[in-house]
């Protein structure tokens, strides 16, 4: 046994482990630890909205971000999109 180990690529996993397939997850979803000024308006609406989705508000802002920055579309906004394509209305 060594006396030393290297924890920094480790993961985070709360409550107990159940699959090595949840090991493998929370190793892809690794974060980095920031610090960010935000209007106190932006963080009241995103706890807001949070509570309203039934997830922590810094989830919430960080779905909203990737969904922005990197055009990552959540499961409503693909849902919506597919159902305007298919079911178009008619003009009258």
């Amino acid at each position: 046994m060594k006396r030393n180990y290297d924890f920094t690529k480790a993961a985070v996993i709360k409550g107990q482990i159940k699959s090595k397939s949840q090991v493998d997850a929370a190793l892809r979803e690794q974060k980095t630890l920031t610090s960010i000024r935000l209007d106190n308006e932006i963080i009241e609406v995103a706890k807001k909205k949070a509570h309203e989705e039934g997830v922590g508000y810094l989830t919430w802002l960080n779905r909203k971000l990737r969904g922005i920055v990197l055009g990552e579309e959540g499961l409503a906004d693909r849902v919506e999109k597919l159902e305007k394509a298919v079911f178009k209305k008619k003009a009258l």
